[in-house]
């Protein structure tokens, strides 16, 4: 790490996460003066009137510039998604941004001043207010019992899109404005449906040459500071960055170092426009490879030089965040962006796609360690294994499963099985957390309402009601106590998740609805094929493909449970269900039974089977409920744009929770798995936390079991090894041959966490030593010590495991 990267990197962790009033006043201000028109023209404007009024800056030693606030890492304002619980925080209820248990964000009474007076002009006109109003009374009560859940993408933007990058660097917003032009002048104004496109195109125009302005504005901004500054050296920079500036994104890229500048435009301009998260790169290495390969023949760039432009780039993205609810937050701990960076893979001739640029961001990966880009390796069987064991030398260093390893194989399959082209396949890349897309093409890798997984579980074995709440959701026919075997009760489990996935549809049709009112968001939409050819909006059904799905949680856990019912309850009779009925309603505390809830408990715990041990008696029921839940998602429902010009529009399965397996399960009472009242479910398709008894190589021998072909979405797998595990070469090509095997054998993706316990507790009990410390939490790595306590010992309860 060089003396410009390590005084960017101390910088960035000396600042602390704030709240930037500017976007929303500036936002609020124009939405005020445009009121009455089309939903397009007006976010446009706000959009061009926000980016024309924002402070810019340039710090010291910047060679990638640019800013989302007025402070690094500070988090813009969107009130146009929600403001209820905005006000109720900035009031203390249920904490103060900069109290919370984590994800604290400080502010100042004048910028929380300015927020509220904004706040009351979006009273009654937010989006999630508005949808909340709009859902019918049975998917509410779904929502407040924590079965469902659409926060995220209704009290704030719609995110995890990846667009064209390549087309931008080869041909610049040029390309795009012209392409925009053209488009409206094809519209006949008085033909039938037309206006409605014109609006959208224009407003797609406003919004390229509001970035080719701000672009222009951070360029005058390196000249100001250029004529003020002393040393040479750096005069020269900012020169260079004023020049940089005012070529893109508008042109197209000169050189390697305008490459990688006309990107992060790219990417802070559409965090700007929304605050939809995981806006990700895609196959970044292939893309910018071409630059940094001409720069390097003509003698332009050195190698080193290439990777401080990288490492700064890297330090840049970790200045973006994203101010959520509490609520929200505790679904994604961590301050995190999610924006995924793709390297490796193959070429459409199907070789290796591994180049120097490839090692470059594994170096800086492993050089900064730093959370945000979450640096992804697609592998597949033509991957060099030096370039793994490079990797996974960086995975050992960075601590925090960075990076992580995605399967090609896997990946392409699903993709096939959903109809998408064979070209595009091979040009997959994974999207926030874990979710394939297709860069340019896609719109929303994921998009649509959680659900727990095993509160169905719960919700069911109280013969549809909701213990927590009251609510009565079903009404069987069978009252589960009578149930005979677990199959009976696996038949009443099934009709409660159609019940549920139904609920999820439903909700997400609502939504999008809503968001098409109010959310129409023309610049980032111009960036993915086909929204300027069919004049629509991404949640209009302007891409080529799409396909809805929100994350669940804890099917394994849900899974474990029926395997500990079959075999304690059913098979070797050790309890009755009324026991064990009784020993969850009691949350395995009542003594006064025979056995007592304690022991009952450690029975569930210690004599049941479960995932994670390659064992068939756990193994067989996770798998029933994956392929019944994955494959009712691909062929029982639609989403909304079916029809509308994009495929394949069906619903995916994803198991990528974030941090959402400890919020979940905090609403679910004790389960047959052993868990108590409040306890995270399990994570991803990761085995529950402690259950794993026969190493790293058992885990993968159950994940492999897995119906993986439904996974478009993803499915999370993290692994905790012993950090001897990586500490040889011998051991990594020792987990290069597992990886195989499990990648082989379709398993979709792993990630590593290699930090022990004395660390991990030391952290806890003195963050101020470890704020750099980095660990893997779910599809993203966070910073330890940002971590809610709830967050850290979930991390901390993993099994660490030997190969």
């Amino acid at each position: 790490m060089k003396g410009r990267v390590q005084r960017l990197r101390k910088r960035l962790f000396d600042v602390e996460p704030r709240i930037c009033p500017e976007r929303c006043v500036y936002f609020t201000e124009s939405m005020k003066k445009t009121e009455g028109k089309p939903i397009s023209l007006r976010r446009s404007q706000a959009f061009y009137d926000v980016l024309k009024q924002m402070t810019v800056y340039v710090n010291e030693d910047e060679l990638i510039v640019g800013n989302q606030a007025q402070w690094p890492k500070a988090s813009p304002i969107y009130p146009e998604y929600s403001i209820e619980w905005l006000e109720e925080e900035l009031n203390g209820k249920p904490f103060f941004p900069n109290e919370r248990p984590g994800d604290k964000f400080n502010y100042s009474e004048e910028d929380k001043e300015k927020i509220l007076e904004c706040v009351s002009y979006w009273k009654g006109k937010s989006l999630y207010e508005n949808l909340r109003k709009t859902l019918p009374v049975k998917i509410n009560q779904a929502w407040d019992a924590n079965v469902i859940d659409d926060t995220w993408v209704s009290a704030a933007g719609l995110g995890n899109i990846i667009v064209d990058y390549k087309e931008v660097l080869e041909k610049g917003l040029t390309y795009v404005i012209d392409k925009i032009e053209k488009q409206i002048k094809k519209l006949d104004p008085k033909a039938p449906g037309s206006i409605k496109k014109i609006w959208f195109l224009e407003a797609a125009l406003q919004g390229n040459k509001a970035v080719v302005m701000f672009s222009n504005r951070i360029a005058d901004c390196c000249r100001n500071l250029a004529d003020k500054e002393k040393d040479d050296e750096r005069k020269k920079e900012l020169l260079e960055l004023e020049s940089i500036c005012r070529n893109v994104p508008l042109n197209p890229a000169r050189n390697f170092h305008e490459a990688i500048q006309s990107i992060y435009m790219i990417l802070l301009a559409i965090h700007l426009e929304s605050n939809g998260h995981a806006i990700s790169l895609g196959r970044f290495d292939q893309y910018v490879y071409p630059y940094y390969k001409r720069d390097l023949e003509k003698g332009i760039i050195t190698r080193d030089k290439a990777l401080e432009l990288i490492e700064c780039f890297f330090i840049k993205c970790n200045e973006l965040n994203k101010l959520r609810s509490w609520p929200d937050s505790e679904f994604f701990l961590g301050y995190q962006m999610f924006i995924n960076l793709t390297i490796a893979g193959q070429t459409q001739a199907g070789e290796d796609a591994v180049n120097e640029v490839s090692y470059l961001c594994v170096e800086a990966c492993e050089d900064v360690k730093l959370f945000t880009p979450s640096v992804s390796v697609k592998w597949f069987e033509k991957t060099d294994d030096d370039f793994m064991i490079k990797a996974l030398t960086a995975a050992q260093k960075h601590q925090g499963g960075q990076p992580a390893f995605y399967n090609d194989k896997a990946f392409i399959r699903t993709l096939e099985n959903m109809g998408i082209a064979e070209e595009d396949r091979i040009e997959w890349a994974p999207d926030g957390c874990i979710e394939a897309s297709i860069p340019g093409k896609w719109d929303f890798a994921a998009k649509g309402p959680w659900l727990n997984v095993e509160k169905v579980l719960e919700i069911t074995l109280n013969n549809g009601k909701d213990p927590r709440t009251g609510y009565q959701f079903l009404n069987f026919n069978t009252d589960i106590s009578h149930c005979k075997s677990v199959r009976e009760i696996m038949g009443l489990y099934k009709q409660a998740l159609d019940y549920f996935m139904g609920l999820q549809v439903e909700t997400e049709h609502i939504n999008d609805e809503i968001h098409i009112l109010q959310d129409i968001n023309a610049f980032r939409s111009s960036l993915v094929h086909d929204c300027i050819e069919r004049g629509l909006d991404l949640v209009e059904g302007g891409s080529i493909y799409s396909a809805d799905g929100g994350p669940t949680a804890g099917t394994i856990s849900a899974g474990d449970s029926l395997a500990a019912i079959e075999e304690i309850v059913f098979q070797k009779k050790m309890i009755s269900m009324d026991q064990l009925l009784h020993a969850l309603a009691t949350n395995y505390e009542d003594v006064s039974t025979n056995p007592t809830g304690p022991q009952i408990r450690d029975i569930m715990l210690n004599k049941a089977p479960k995932f994670g041990n390659d064992d068939e008696k756990a193994d067989k029921w996770v798998v029933e409920l994956e392929e019944y839940i994955g494959s009712g998602y691909r062929y029982k429902y639609k989403s909304s744009k079916y029809g509308k010009g994009p495929i394949p529009c069906c619903y995916s399965y994803s198991q990528s929770p974030v941090s959402g397996n400890i919020a979940f399960g905090k609403s679910i009472g004790a389960t047959p798995d052993g868990r108590k009242k409040g306890d995270p479910v399990n994570n991803g398709i990761s085995p529950a936390n402690g259950s794993e008894k026969h190493g790293a190589t058992a885990a993968c021998n159950s994940v492999i079991k897995l119906p993986s072909i439904w996974f478009q979405k993803g499915a999370i797998f993290n692994m905790r090894l012993m950090k001897s595990a990586l500490d040889t070469e011998e051991n990594k090509r020792k987990v290069i041959a597992m990886i195989k095997v499990l990648f082989d054998n379709y398993g979709q993706q792993i990630q590593f966490n290699v930090v022990d316990n004395k660390v991990l507790l030391a952290a806890v009990k003195t963050p101020e030593n470890y704020k750099d410390l980095m660990v893997r939490v779910s599809g993203y790595s966070a910073l330890f010590t940002s971590l809610s306590l709830d967050c850290q010992m979930d991390v901390i309860n993993r099994s660490e495991l030997e190969l």
